[in-house]
């Protein structure tokens, strides 16, 4: 019986982006929380490159893609990284170019893949596709760089994103169910 219900939970739609009252409180907790976790991370001095480990913005950005669709996940991966950094000074300013577009292809690619392949697979395929934008960015911008120095990108793979392999297998796991059972619970909340 709980597996049914919790299929049935990963089974779900995208909530429109019309203007109701839940649809504009969800996406502000989305953004205040997508700020809010990695500035507990550095409070706690979980900082570059230790935060690879836990990829805490990328977590609300992938579940508001998922959530709200495209155009929100979207505005939500651009719109973080800048705000965060305004607030708390991280990320790094010279992280911004490659991140901004970074976030704002995971939450992107998300939505778009949303119903079109499982929740899942759109999940893991915005990580790889992410991942891509950022080096695409990277490269014209000075190349990839680990320590300061140029690296290969199997060196820069080994440095920046196996570090959070576990983060990223949870992540696939764990928020298109999270982003099901909040969306059914925004349905529910809409039709009373």
């Amino acid at each position: 019986m709980v597996a049914t219900g919790l299929m049935n939970d990963i089974a779900y739609g995208q909530l429109s982006m019309r203007k109701t009252k839940t649809a504009a409180l969800g996406q502000a907790l989305f953004l205040v929380l997508a700020m809010a976790i990695p500035w507990v991370f550095h409070l706690r001095g979980i900082v570059f490159p230790a935060i690879l480990v836990f990829q805490p913005m990328h977590w609300m950005i992938l579940f508001a893609g998922l959530a709200y669709g495209p155009l929100s996940g979207a505005m939500l991966g651009a719109a973080v990284p800048l705000a965060s950094f305004m607030l708390s000074g991280h990320p790094l300013p010279a992280m911004l170019p490659t991140m901004v577009p970074e976030l704002a292809a995971y939450g992107l690619v998300a939505g778009l893949l949303k119903g079109k392949v499982t929740a899942f697979g759109a999940v893991a395929i915005a990580m790889v596709a992410g991942r891509l934008v950022f080096l695409a960015v990277a490269a014209p911008l000075g190349g990839i760089m680990v320590r300061g120095e140029p690296a290969s990108v199997i060196e820069f793979a080994r440095f920046i994103w196996a570090p959070g392999l576990a983060s990223m297998l949870l992540q696939i796991a764990v928020i298109p169910v999270l982003a099901g059972l909040y969306v059914n619970w925004a349905k529910d909340k809409e039709e009373k």
